[in-house]
C-alpha cells in the first residue's frame, strides 16, 4: 500500500499550483488506499492550504495595487499636461480595476455641471465631452453627495436621476456595473472617477478602497498641474513684461546701429545695393527698391498704389505689413523704398526704412553724377575713334586703357538703331551697361553705338540688342562689324551702321546681323566689296561641280534664269533634250538646296550670274 508522504500538500502550496491539483492529490491517496485517518488529515491539510493560498493571492493582489498605486504617483508627479495626467488616470483606474471601462470626469464651477474628460476602453465617441448635470447619473450623484456610489445594474437602479443623453452613451458603451468615487481636493470635489463593467458584476470594498486611493493622488497630481499652469502663466507675465523692455532696449540699440552702419557705407562710396541689402538685415521683411536706375523688382499693383501715395503726400505711408517711403530730391523723385513686412510695420522699422530712404537717395544722386561723368568720359573718346580725322592714337590708348579698354585688341562695333530717341533714365542704363561690360558707349539722336571685345561679330551684337531691347523695352535694329586697332574703328563704324540701314530698309526691324548676312546687299554697302568671295558663297558648289567634271551646269542654270525658269525654252537654246535639262536642274538642287527656286534666293543667283559675266568670267 503506497502512502502519501503528509508534506505533499505543502509541497503544492510551495510550487503555486492550481486548485485542481489539489483534488488530484487526494484522488491519488484514496486510489492507493491511505488509511481514512490519513485521509483526514489530508482533507484537513487541504482546507488550510486553500485558506493560506486565498491569503497569498490577496497578498500579492494588494502588493501589485500598491505598486500600481505607487507606480502611478510617480508618473502623474512627472506629467505636467492637463490631458495627458486624465488620461494617464483613466487608463491606471481600468487596469487597477480590471474593469471594462474607466473615465473621469471634471467639475464646471460656471456652468454648476460635469463633463467627462478622458476615458479608456469606450467604444463609442458618446462620451467626449459628455455633459452631465448635476445629480443626474452615477457621477452626478457622487459629485452632488461627495460618496463612492455603485451600481450592480445601471437600468434597474430606479434611485438614479436620468437624462437621455445619459442613458444612450450607457447603451451604446453596454455598460450594466458601475462604481464611482469623488475627486476631492481637501472638502472641494473637483470630478469623479468612474469604472465600469459590460456584465452584472459586484463591486467589492477592496475595489472602492483602490479607486478611492487612485483618486487621492489624481487629486493630488490636478492640483499639481493646476499650480503648474498658474506659476507658468505668471512666470510668462514677468516674461513678457521683461521682453516689453528689452525690446525697447533692442529697438533703440538697433536704430543705432543700423544709423551707424548706414554712415559707413556712405563714406566706403557704395553702390545701392549695398544699402538695401543693410537695410533688409536690420528689418524684419524684405525691402525693395522702386527706381528708374535700377531692375524694377517683382511688385504688385498694391506696392506701385502705395509707391504713389507715397509721392503723392511726400512722406511714409503704412499700410499693414507694407511702408512705402519716397525718395524725393529738390529736383526729382529717384524713386520709393518699399518694405514688405512678414508682420505688421512697427515704428521701429517704418523709422530704420526712412533712414535708409535718405541714405538711398544720396548714393543714388552720388552715383548718377559719377555715371554721367564717366558716360561722358567713354562717350567722348568712342566720338574721337569713329571721327574720320587724323588722330594722336597713342593718346587714344592712354585714355582708353583709363577706362580698361585695350583698343589693340580685336573690336566690334554695334551701331543699334532704336525705336525713338532715349531718355534720361535709359542713358543712365547705357552707361551701366558699358560700365559692367567694360566697353565704350555713345548716343546719336536714336542710334546707340558700342565699341565692345571680342571677334565673334554676330554673337556680341546679338547679345547687345538683347541687353538694349531690356533697357528700352522696344524692339533694336542692330548692325555689327570687325575692327581691329584704332586705327579701322572709323571705318567698321560705317560698315556696321550701313548694315543697320540695309537692314531697315529690307524691313527687317528687330533683326541683327552684319553684312555678310545680307548677300549682295551686303556686299555693295561694305567698305571693301568682295565681288569674288561673295559670288563663291552663292554659287561655288556649282562652280567646282564643273570644273571637276567639266559639266556644264553654270550655263545651264544661266540660260534657265534667262528664260524666266522655262525648261523647254532652255532646251532649245542650250539644244538639249528637254529630260537632259531637267536633270540637270535636279543636280542644281541637290548643289545649292531644294529652295533655290525662291524668290529671294533666285535674285541672289541671277545677281551672281551677272557679277561673273562682269569679271569676265
Amino acid at each position: 500500500m503506497t502512502v502519501i508522504q503528509g508534506s505533499s500538500i505543502l509541497d503544492l502550496l510551495l510550487e503555486d499550483a492550481d486548485i485542481s491539483a489539489y483534488d488530484a492529490a487526494l484522488e491519488r491517496a484514496r486510489q492507493a488506499g491511505a488509511p481514512v485517518e490519513r485521509m483526514i488529515e489530508l482533507e484537513h491539510e487541504r482546507t488550510v492550504a486553500m485558506r493560506l493560498r486565498e491569503k497569498l493571492l490577496n497578498h500579492r493582489r494588494n502588493e501589485a495595487e500598491l505598486q500600481l498605486l505607487n507606480d502611478t504617483a510617480n508618473d502623474l508627479a512627472a506629467m505636467r499636461d492637463p490631458d495627458s495626467i486624465l488620461q494617464a488616470i483613466a487608463d491606471r483606474a481600468r487596469r487597477l480595476l480590471g474593469c471594462d471601462l474607466a473615465y473621469i470626469s471634471l467639475s464646471d464651477r460656471t456652468r454648476g455641471d460635469c463633463f467627462i474628460k478622458a476615458a479608456s476602453g469606450n467604444i463609442s465617441g458618446l462620451m467626449n465631452e459628455l455633459r452631465l448635470p448635476r445629480g443626474a447619473g452615477v457621477g452626478g450623484k457622487v459629485a452632488r453627495t461627495g460618496e463612492p456610489y455603485s451600481v450592480s445594474s445601471y437600468f434597474d437602479d430606479d434611485t438614479l436621476e436620468r437624462t437621455p443623453e445619459i442613458d444612450a452613451t450607457v447603451e451604446a458603451e453596454r455598460i450594466e456595473s458601475l462604481l464611482g468615487v469623488p475627486v476631492k481636493l481637501k472638502q472641494d470635489i473637483i470630478g469623479v472617477l468612474l469604472a465600469a463593467h459590460r456584465s452584472q458584476r459586484p463591486f467589492s470594498s477592496r475595489d472602492i478602497g483602490a479607486l478611492v486611493m487612485l483618486a487621492a493622488h489624481a487629486a493630488v497630481a490636478i492640483e499639481n498641474s493646476r499650480l503648474l499652469t498658474a506659476t507658468q502663466a505668471a512666470v510668462a507675465d514677468l516674461r513678457v513684461a521683461n521682453a516689453t523692455i528689452q525690446t525697447h532696449l533692442a529697438e533703440l540699440e538697433r536704430t543705432a546701429e543700423v544709423h551707424e552702419r548706414l554712415t559707413k557705407l556712405v563714406i566706403e562710396g557704395v553702390d545701392v545695393a549695398a544699402v538695401i541689402e543693410a537695410t533688409a538685415a536690420a528689418v524684419t521683411g524684405e525691402v525693395l527698391l522702386l527706381s528708374p536706375d535700377t531692375d524694377p523688382p517683382t511688385s504688385t499693383d498694391q506696392i506701385e498704389a502705395l509707391s504713389r501715395r507715397a509721392h503723392a503726400k511726400g512722406h511714409s505711408v503704412v499700410e499693414d505689413r507694407l511702408c512705402a517711403v519716397p525718395l524725393i530730391t529738390e529736383s526729382e523723385s529717384l524713386g520709393t523704398l518699399v518694405l514688405l513686412g512678414s508682420a505688421a510695420v512697427d515704428d521701429t522699422d517704418r523709422r530704420i526704412l526712412e533712414r535708409a530712404a535718405l541714405v538711398a537717395a544720396l548714393v543714388l544722386v552720388t552715383r548718377r553724377r559719377m555715371a554721367e561723368a564717366e558716360a561722358r568720359v567713354r562717350g567722348e573718346l568712342l566720338a574721337d575713334l569713329l571721327s574720320a580725322q587724323t588722330h594722336d592714337h597713342d593718346l587714344l590708348r592712354r585714355r582708353a586703357s583709363l577706362l580698361e579698354v585695350d583698343l589693340d585688341s580685336c573690336h566690334v562695333v554695334v551701331v543699334a538703331e532704336l525705336e525713338t530717341e532715349p531718355r534720361e533714365p535709359v542713358f543712365a542704363a547705357i552707361a551701366a551697361l558699358a560700365r559692367r561690360l567694360r566697353c565704350l558707349a555713345t548716343v546719336r539722336h536714336r542710334s546707340v553705338i558700342l565699341l565692345l571685345p571680342g571677334t565673334d561679330a554676330r554673337t556680341i551684337a546679338r547679345d547687345a540688342a538683347r541687353e538694349l531691347t531690356r533697357i528700352t523695352r522696344a524692339p533694336v535694329t542692330a548692325g555689327a562689324a570687325i575692327a581691329e586697332g584704332p586705327t579701322t574703328i572709323a571705318a567698321s563704324y560705317e560698315e556696321a551702321a550701313r548694315c543697320t540701314r540695309a537692314l531697315i530698309a529690307l524691313d527687317r526691324v528687330g533683326a541683327v546681323g552684319v553684312a555678310a548676312d545680307l548677300g549682295f546687299v551686303g556686299t555693295l554697302f561694305s567698305g571693301e566689296p568682295d565681288i569674288s568671295g561673295y559670288v563663291r558663297s552663292v554659287l561655288g558648289p556649282v562652280l567646282d561641280y564643273d570644273r571637276e567634271r567639266g559639266a556644264e551646269l553654270l550655263q545651264t542654270l544661266d540660260v534657265f534664269c534667262a528664260t524666266g525658269q522655262n525648261s523647254t525654252k532652255a532646251a532649245q537654246l542650250l539644244h538639249l533634250h528637254v529630260n537632259t535639262v531637267t536633270q540637270r536642274l535636279t543636280r542644281l538642287a541637290q548643289l545649292l538646296g531644294d529652295d533655290w527656286r525662291e524668290p529671294e534666293q533666285l535674285l541672289e543667283i541671277q545677281v551672281s550670274l551677272r557679277l561673273l559675266k562682269a569679271q569676265g568670267a
